[in-house]
């Protein structure tokens, strides 16, 4: 595989799991050390060889050698990666997008069907927009000095979530106005407890329901990568 055609694979692949407005983002060329990658975490792949993507799961890897993929391939598949071992990856991590080229340098299928492929020389890093907006339906609380509240999250974002919950004419959070901090809890899935402090930046009252923009603040940096991961993965589970 030339070059140019490795590039254009790899804008295929960015296309694919990144927002179609992507020109305003900035994509860094750095090094391989730069690859950040966890064990149990997603990999897509486009072989030079096949026509369609294929995900794995990274089960290994030795930094500056070798990445250890699980991932299945039909076994005519397998003959031609073979003959044409080149490919591109994508991988995200706490909300960036490392995009490389590859090389598969080996394969088995006992225990399982594993690729070991290069370990890149370089790495193009994309990261996501701090606007980046999903659409979720998810049941959470907001505990303050109106006392506490079940509501629900509309939409969320890595900077902030908007909100909405149903009021009478007796609910404190009626009085509730922007800058207004309070503690926002939900379950994000997968045991990730969200226990985080929101301001609130716009407040909408409308037919007994009270809708609220708010905005992440002082954030800890492990609850900051959990919903920039939870976003990142719902972009690219919708293909956004």
């Amino acid at each position: 595989m030339d070059e140019q055609s490795t590039i254009s694979l790899a804008r295929a692949i960015g296309r694919a799991a990144l927002d179609p407005q992507e020109e305003g983002r900035r994509v860094e060329r750095l090094p391989g050390v730069n690859l950040e990658l966890k064990v149990g975490g997603a990999l897509s792949m486009q072989f030079a060889a096949l026509d369609q993507k294929y995900d794995g799961k990274v089960v290994g890897f030795e930094p500056f050698s070798y990445l250890i993929v699980q991932a299945r391939l039909p076994q005519e598949g397998l003959a031609r990666v073979a003959q044409n071992p080149n490919m591109v990856a994508q991988h995200s991590a706490s909300g960036v997008v490392f995009g490389f080229r590859s090389q598969v340098l080996n394969r088995t299928t006992n225990p399982a069907p594993l690729l070991f492929l290069a370990f890149p020389d370089s790495v193009d890093r994309v990261v996501l927009r701090r606007d980046e907006r999903v659409s979720v339906n998810m049941p959470c609380s907001i505990h303050g000095k109106y006392g506490a509240h079940e509501a629900m999250i509309m939409d969320l974002t890595p900077a902030g979530c908007r909100l909405s919950a149903k009021i009478d004419l007796k609910s404190p959070l009626r009085e509730a106005q922007p800058g207004d901090q309070l503690i926002l809890n939900c379950d994000l899935g997968r045991g990730q407890e969200l226990t985080a402090p929101i301001e609130l930046r716009r407040v909408l009252s409308e037919k007994g329901l009270l809708f609220l923009g708010a905005q992440f603040v002082d954030l800890t940096r492990e609850h900051s990568q959990m919903v920039t991961g939870y976003v990142d993965g719902l972009l690219q589970f919708l293909n956004r």
